[in-house]
């Protein structure tokens, strides 16, 4: 995210024995100030053994194509950013969000470190409650080590796991790669190489549930050679949705403006659209420096026509940087109960 500031990145020296024992990792460094990448769901560890029923009802139907009003909805919510909570905490938070929008999350969208175990027990209570986890899965500098298998054993357990979850996961690895806060900027050849040796690994392994979504930061006009997406993608076979993030700031920031929904999204949709299905997996706007009713009606125009192959759209609905929040607002509330509906 522009003017996000640094990541804190890496897990602790003592991740491997206290993930055998289901202890939820922590990076090193672990800034106070925290960051949207560090909006990790942390709580009791361990699976939630997946019922018969929600893995029937959670097959491949969930990778179908959207219902009215033609593209799906999902969310992070961590709406009093606690940053940290647990996982019937976060499940109670979507089920509010759910009541006032009038409409159920088809996706969820959660955090999680390099090191984390994951599906978690709050994937596994989205997938029995019907809504299909999108898992943002923390990157790591070391591209080559990945590429070359120094990985490999994390890698096969995280693959076994999402097998064994038996329910369709989007998967979206070191998003936004194309950013100067993510070790993998400015580093297209290396990217590429590791995202084709997870992708390879994974289906290896048996998780076809898993579709992996490749996930630039919507950058209007590139201005550095290492800004620019194209350069990061890994060939067609190895993406199953491009995914996109992108922010109207507003006038919260001195750096910032305001900008509409089609010109943060127009570039990559251009790019993108009729090649593989769209997610816009994350996206919001501020109150400060214009009308956030208006941008989100317009947002929902834009989706039914120039935008109409965006198939599912995450709105990030935090209090954190700025009020991201759906309802920041009455009339922001009221304008995505209209367009949601």
């Amino acid at each position: 995210m522009r003017g996000a500031g640094s990541l804190a990145r890496g897990v602790g020296k003592g991740d491997a024995a206290a993930e055998a024992a289901g202890v939820p990792q922590v990076p090193d460094g672990h800034d106070p100030a925290f960051t949207r990448r560090e909006l990790v769901q942390r709580g009791a560890a361990g699976l939630l053994a997946g019922s018969l029923v929600g893995r029937l009802a959670w097959s491949d139907v969930a990778f179908a194509a959207p219902r009215a009003p033609g593209w799906r909805f999902g969310a992070f919510v961590d709406p009093a950013d606690k940053r940290t909570m647990t996982f019937a905490e976060a499940d109670r938070a979507r089920e509010r969000l759910e009541a006032l929008v009038g409409r159920r999350l088809d996706l969820s969208s959660t955090f999680v470190g390099w090191g984390e175990p994951f599906p978690n027990a709050g994937h596994a209570a989205d997938r029995d409650a019907g809504r299909t986890p999108l898992v943002n899965w923390e990157g790591r500098g070391d591209l080559a080590a990945i590429a070359s298998g120094r990985h490999d054993a994390l890698l096969r357990r995280r693959a076994r796991e999402c097998r064994e979850f038996g329910a369709p996961i989007y998967l979206r690895w070191a998003a936004e790669f194309n950013g100067e806060w993510n070790p993998a900027y400015g580093k297209p050849r290396q990217f590429v190489g590791a995202w084709r040796h997870l992708v390879r690994t994974f289906r290896d392994a048996g998780a076809t549930n898993v579709r992996w979504v490749w996930c630039p930061f919507a950058v209007q006009a590139p201005s550095r050679a290492a800004e620019e997406w194209r350069r990061y993608y890994p060939g067609d076979r190895f993406v199953d949705w491009v995914g996109m993030d992108g922010y109207n700031w507003g006038t919260s920031r001195a750096w910032s403006r305001w900008q509409s929904f089609s010109e943060l999204f127009g570039p990559l949709y251009r790019d993108y659209a009729g090649r593989k299905p769209l997610m816009i997996c994350e996206v919001a706007s501020a109150e400060v420096g214009g009308d956030k009713a208006a941008w989100i009606r317009a947002m929902g125009a834009e989706l039914a026509g120039r935008f109409s192959k965006v198939d599912a759209v995450l709105w990030f609905h935090a209090n954190k940087e700025t009020d991201w929040r759906i309802d920041s607002s009455d009339a922001a509330l009221r304008a995505f109960r209209a367009i949601a509906g």
